[in-house]
């Protein structure tokens, strides 16, 4: 059969049985569904799952054909390439190229007018970083350009796919490098601009999934808790806990400070 063509994700719906390759975590009933503007946040251990369920939404590897619906049909029914370009895929190790800052953040569209891109870099809180670069937007990263921080990497990597304004969004705890401040200012702007697209969010900083309509925490590749923020606190159990330790921790910081 003809693949078919997709230009928006109106609704994701996704039972995950039983997946399992090479020998990381299978991931077992994994279940849940979202819709257009949603934001969805997956959290847990190290090792939970988090990154092979994101690697099936990206078909790096395939679940079973009905396991992954967007608008009611199977991702596998879909042109890849239609697919992938509805996704903005920000992971947690950056690839950044050896050219201009400029050209780096409109890699997907070098067409896009200089607007956009300083656009982009204000959502994503680096504009100022740039501004403060030797030739600013001009700056050539990379091999013998200037070497950024984490925290610069991690958030021009994020103004490349939020340029694109995909219609899922897809951050693979790509604000670990960032302070909390900067995260804050970061998941502000994304519930102001994607009001009508959806976001999924991984993270080992609860604050940064706290505003999500679902939250999900993962262990050894199934879900133990769901729910918003408000109702996981109420739970008392792994969310809860590591969010309150996480604040305390935060707090010693900024009064260290």
């Amino acid at each position: 059969p003809q693949a078919l063509p997709i230009t928006e994700a109106r609704e994701m719906d996704v039972a995950i049985h039983n997946f399992q390759y090479e020998d990381v975590p299978t991931l077992e009933d994994v279940t849940f569904s979202l819709h257009q503007g949603q934001t969805l946040g997956i959290v847990g251990p190290t090792g939970s799952g988090k990154s092979t369920l994101l690697k099936l939404f990206l078909r790096q590897y395939d679940a079973g054909k009905e396991e992954i619906l967007i608008n009611g049909r199977s991702i596998q029914d879909y042109r890849i390439k239609d697919l992938r370009a509805l996704m903005g895929y920000v992971p947690q190790e950056q690839i950044l190229f050896a050219m201009s800052i400029k050209d780096n953040i409109r890699f997907g569209n070098p067409d896009l007018p200089f607007s956009e891109v300083e656009k982009a870099t204000k959502l994503a809180q680096v504009y100022q970083d740039i501004q403060a670069m030797p030739q600013e937007f001009d700056t050539v990263i990379g091999e013998k350009g200037v070497s950024l921080s984490g925290g610069q990497k991690q958030r021009l990597a994020m103004s490349r796919a939020m340029i694109l304004n995909p219609d899922i969004l897809i951050l693979d705890d790509s604000l670990s490098a960032v302070d909390a401040k900067t995260e804050f200012a970061i998941i502000d702007n994304l519930k102001e601009t994607r009001r009508d697209k959806t976001t999924i969010i991984t993270a080992h900083r609860l604050s940064a999934v706290v505003h999500a309509d679902l939250i999900m925490v993962m262990q050894n590749g199934r879900i133990i808790e769901r729910g918003t923020h408000e109702g996981l606190l109420a739970l008392d159990g792994w969310y809860a806990q590591t969010y309150q330790s996480q604040q305390l921790e935060m707090k010693g910081e900024e009064d260290a400070q």
